[in-house]
């Protein structure tokens, strides 16, 4: 009995260290990764958003209803379990049912340590529909110029970002006769479109902020407005912007009340080109009234003159713009929208075929690692190529920002909304 009780001790000692070697060799490589698990889901929640987008655009190539989904919040959890274990070989028989009262025959021949792991990782997120009044009133609503603004970088070509928020072109001439440009390569005056386009990008357009003034009512007199405004009248309205410039006849002295303000305006700067953007487009598309300006004071001379507006695009007609973009390219005359580099644009994709390529869609043909790739309702599979694919990364990202300035307070349900595990 002593010689047995002396065997089972040794035997659990002997187990015991070799499992806890076992363990502490198997220690660090057990740690959960939350970083990685993080990244890993960050790189599909960004692959989401790039397919969402693009099947949107898809839907609008094909006049079917947009719809978007936004994930407001997610969990995550991840666990390692460990469950160490040993398995022993004995020679020379076993311990019977009555082990504990009989000797020991035989020896331990073998003992075989060991562990099991249980890996584990789970994310719960919600997904909220923008289908509701508040998201498509500023979604359907023109983007104001000031977005347009923020994307006016040396990084950003200006025909891409133009080519994008402008819907067309309106040129009234002297005459009256009016001509419309309308910026879609579906019809057959979009070469002409074009052509307006990069002539304008050449004489400087872009969207600044600019002085801007309203008349207040009627013009007054010094004695009306002291007796409106009383003494300190004046030194008010100068607080809150508002001037008074003198009109009409010197000795009458009547002032006309301006309030004045800030906005911002698609338009040119003063250049050398002046007198050519006069002669074609009018005085209205410059930013500041010009020397030229001064000179044309009467007003059958200005009405003598072009008048130009720009019409920009809401976020819904950029989709409905590219989606007519993908038509072009696979309807059976196909052709390329391309927006070729001006003045100021830097290359980066020199030497590729579709180096100027808007957006670049295949249907039914293998990609290698495509950057997006979607299923119709027809079945077939449509890709944005992950190489030689023009501006079609840059467009959808320009594209993913303007959706972003639609995520005002209260387009976004609450969470949660569908709970998915």
């Amino acid at each position: 009995m002593l010689a047995m009780n002396k065997m089972m001790k040794s035997w659990k000692a002997l187990s015991t260290a070799i499992i806890t070697s076992a363990l502490c060799a198997c220690g660090t490589p057990m740690t959960p990764d939350f970083g990685e698990m993080s990244a890993k889901y960050a790189n599909i929640l960004e692959q989401y958003q790039i397919d969402m987008l693009f099947q949107n655009i898809l839907r609008a190539s094909e006049d079917r209803p947009v719809s978007f989904l936004d994930m407001p919040s997610i969990n995550g959890s991840g666990s390692i379990t460990v469950n160490p274990y040993a398995s022993g070989l004995f020679s020379g028989g076993v311990f019977p049912a009555n082990a504990a009262y009989l000797p020991i025959q035989g020896g331990l021949s073998t003992l075989s340590p060991g562990v099991s792991l249980s890996v584990g990782n789970t994310f719960n997120f919600t997904q909220s529909s923008l289908d509701n009044a508040v998201f498509w009133k500023g979604y359907l609503n023109e983007l104001p110029l000031e977005y347009v603004k923020y994307f006016e970088h040396n990084h950003i070509p200006k025909e891409v970002i133009l080519s994008l928020v402008i819907d067309e072109i309106q040129i009234t001439k002297a005459s009256g006769e009016e001509k419309i440009f309308i910026n879609n390569p579906l019809r057959p005056d979009y070469a002409e479109f074009q052509k307006h386009l990069y002539r304008l990008i050449s004489f400087g357009l872009g969207a600044y902020e600019v002085n801007t003034s309203k008349k207040i009512g009627p013009p007054i007199t010094p004695d009306q407005a002291r007796s409106r405004f009383g003494g300190g009248g004046f030194e008010m309205m100068k607080e809150s912007g508002i001037v008074m410039q003198q009109v009409g006849n010197p000795s009458k002295m009547l002032f006309q009340p301006i309030q004045l303000s800030k906005a911002f305006k698609l338009c040119i700067k003063k250049n050398q080109y002046e007198n050519f953007v006069r002669e074609e487009y009018g005085d209205s598309i410059f930013c500041e009234k010009t020397p030229a300006q001064d000179l044309v004071q009467d007003s059958s001379a200005k009405q003598n003159q072009s008048r130009l507006a720009i019409r920009i695009r809401s976020t819904n007609n950029i989709f409905e713009y590219l989606g007519q973009t993908i038509k072009a390219q696979l309807k059976d005359r196909s052709y390329m929208v391309t927006v070729p580099p001006s003045a100021n644009t830097f290359n980066n994709k020199n030497g590729q075929s579709n180096q100027y390529a808007l957006f670049v869609v295949t249907k039914d043909m293998p990609v290698n690692k495509p950057f997006s790739s979607v299923q119709g309702l027809d079945g077939s599979r449509y890709s944005i190529p992950g190489e030689d694919n023009g501006y079609s990364q840059l467009t959808i990202k320009l594209l993913a920002q303007f959706m972003a300035l639609q995520k005002i307070p209260g387009s976004i349900p609450p969470s949660p909304a569908v709970l998915i595990k």
